[in-house]
């Protein structure tokens, strides 16, 4: 059926009006035929409603389908990222840390003990630690949270550095400068990865010690 709705109404409003101006047989086979009208248009009217239908349902379907393997690759990208900043971190954060005078002798990566929250960097010498938080985007309420529970935690989770001076960090692969400068004002070690490819350490200058 190609006339729209509308259509379909004044042409019903048209074929009612002309009926009535007709002689009672005429009438009476012009209703028959506008009752075969009238019965056919209306099936092909709600199969028309029936077809939208089902095209609307399966293109919801595949929009709906299409959005999940988005959503899937982007959390697939954010995973590599994470990925590839605890790695140049990790590699760096011996050089960078002995820089400003910490001399590094081991960087553990992912260090956990049982029951405890994961330590993505933790670089140590005889008689310090740098607990370092790595995040593909770094928000204020990650270093909220890592301030409230990652370094002071740290001593009872790993008995071992208890008489160590523990010092807290956080890396993000990109990083504005303004950013950079709030958070080592906030006595964090702060890393970043510069134009060179290659991780740097802003240093704090009162840096949290526990």
């Amino acid at each position: 059926m190609d006339e729209s709705f509308l259509d379909y109404l004044k042409r019903a409003t048209d074929e009612i009006r002309e009926i009535q101006k007709n002689s009672a047989a005429e009438s009476k086979a012009r209703m028959d035929r506008f009752d075969e009208w009238l019965a056919k248009s209306s099936a092909e009217f709600d199969q028309r409603i029936r077809e939208n239908n089902e095209q609307m349902r399966k293109s919801r379907e595949e929009f709906d389908k299409s959005m999940a393997e988005v959503n899937r690759n982007l959390g697939g990208m954010g995973n590599t990222q994470g990925e590839i900043a605890e790695d140049l971190f990790r590699r760096n954060a011996q050089a960078a840390l002995n820089d400003y005078g910490i001399h590094i002798d081991q960087v553990h990566h992912n260090l956990k003990a049982t029951g405890r929250r994961e330590y993505d960097i933790v670089a140590v010498n005889a008689e310090r630690a740098v607990v370092i938080e790595i995040k593909t985007k770094l928000k204020a309420r990650d270093v909220e949270k890592f301030l409230q529970t990652q370094p002071s935690q740290f001593k009872s989770a790993f008995p071992e550095f208890r008489d160590h001076a523990v010092y807290g960090g956080v890396g993000e692969l990109v990083m504005s400068e303004e950013q950079e400068i709030e958070l080592s004002r906030m006595g964090l070690f702060v890393f970043t990865q510069g134009e060179d490819g290659i991780a740097h350490v802003r240093k704090p200058e009162n840096p949290i010690i526990l």
